[in-house]
């Protein structure tokens, strides 16, 4: 069962991750029905894909962040001790932002691991839920199983600001790559959010 997916920048490579463990890579050009590459280092389901230039950074359900720098074919892993459940890199690329089912985000400086900030007040535990960072890697912000959104000063790491944007479990979040505009879904609906007010539209 795969459980996320992603493209490479030039859309020549599908990266897909599953409950099996393993990490697969794909020919979009091709379209061959192997794929051209398995990593298997993890040791439990992979909840989470991204993918830069030349890495590609999971996380997975054994509780470690794995970034598999292709171009120096290096491994490089982290663990935080609980299931993770989203990840995703800072726009500099010099950080690493880990939600896991313990409630908190971790902050990791993406070269040496070493933890930077941690963010807690919202509630997951159960549920895949999304984090996020603004697109001036000002704040941090994750989706919660009480029906908000929470957003929290990145290097102060203080909460900054709770969204009540439904009853139900807020699960995936999306920010805008150039505008202040934020995307939620919760209990069937999208939601838009400007970030000068947070008004939903």
């Amino acid at each position: 069962k795969v459980s996320c997916v992603q493209f490479n920048e030039e859309a020549t490579v599908i990266v897909s991750g599953s409950i099996d463990s393993t990490i697969r890579c794909w020919d979009c050009r091709s379209r061959r029905p192997e794929p051209i590459q398995i990593l298997a280092e993890a040791k439990d389901g992979i909840s989470s894909l991204k993918v830069s230039a030349h890495e590609i950074l999971s996380g997975s359900v054994d509780g470690r962040s794995r970034r598999y720098d292709l171009r120096a074919g290096q491994l490089y892993s982290d663990y935080v001790g609980s299931p993770i459940t989203s990840i995703c890199f800072s726009r500099d690329g010099q950080c690493l932002l880990l939600a896991s089912l313990d409630s908190t985000l971790r902050l990791l400086d993406k070269e040496t691991g070493e933890l930077l900030g941690e963010y807690t007040g919202h509630c997951s535990t159960k549920y895949r839920l999304d984090c996020v960072l603004s697109e001036q890697d000002t704040h941090v912000g994750s989706a919660s199983e009480d029906g908000r959104v929470y957003f929290w000063d990145l290097v102060e790491g203080s909460l900054s600001l709770s969204l009540p944007v439904g009853r139900g479990v807020v699960q995936s979040l999306a920010f805008h790559p150039t505008l202040p505009c934020l995307l939620a879904a919760t209990q069937g609906q999208v939601q838009l959010w400007r970030e000068e007010s947070f008004q939903p539209e």
